[in-house]
């Protein structure tokens, strides 16, 4: 489990419920999620990379306790306050409107459940825009997690922990 990964889910700590992963990627923070005992749905709107989140952790963890589902984080097709966590890793900064999508996560998250959110700091922006340009791509990242821990503040009376890492910074807040 890479270090940020796992500093986020220690914040959040070992559980037993229903946990939600906005933006699956490669699947780590759903990986992290179930190796901590959680029963994870990991989103993402995009076919292949799900199929490759499926085939890399296929190679690592069992997907006994993940289910990958195509859909937008935008429009959570969840009823309300259906999961105890809802967490996403570093995919806030792809989102249309990162501030609907929050939304949509404190929509689906249980009274007394976590939020769980990490964002590329300014270092790890730096760092993920460069391996871009290597590949002959184009990333950018316009997202702080204060920018994020404000909106859910100003909107929602959450207040947070944030905790700054090496490439991310972590928000953690209990609805």
């Amino acid at each position: 489990m890479e270090r940020d990964v796992k500093e986020a889910v220690e914040m959040l700590g070992r559980g037993s419920g229903k946990a939600l992963d906005i933006g699956t990627g490669r699947g780590r923070m759903a990986a992290a999620l179930a190796e901590y005992g959680y029963q994870v749905v990991s989103i993402d709107e995009s076919k292949d990379a799900l199929k490759r989140a499926e085939d890399l952790l296929k190679e690592s963890v069992t997907l006994e306790n993940i289910l990958l589902l195509q859909g937008d984080a935008h429009n959570l097709p969840f009823l309300d306050e259906t999961f105890e966590v809802v967490a996403t890793y570093n995919a806030m900064h792809h989102m249309r409107n990162y501030k609907k999508v929050l939304d949509e996560m404190v929509r689906v998250c249980k009274k007394g459940g976590s939020i769980l959110i990490s964002e590329l700091n300014e270092y790890g922006r730096k760092v993920v825009a460069e391996r871009h340009k290597e590949r002959g791509s184009y990333h950018e990242a316009n997202i702080s997690i204060e920018d994020i821990a404000k909106y859910l503040e100003v909107e929602y009376a959450l207040i947070g922990e944030i905790k700054k890492s090496e490439r991310t910074d972590i928000f953690i807040s209990k609805k």
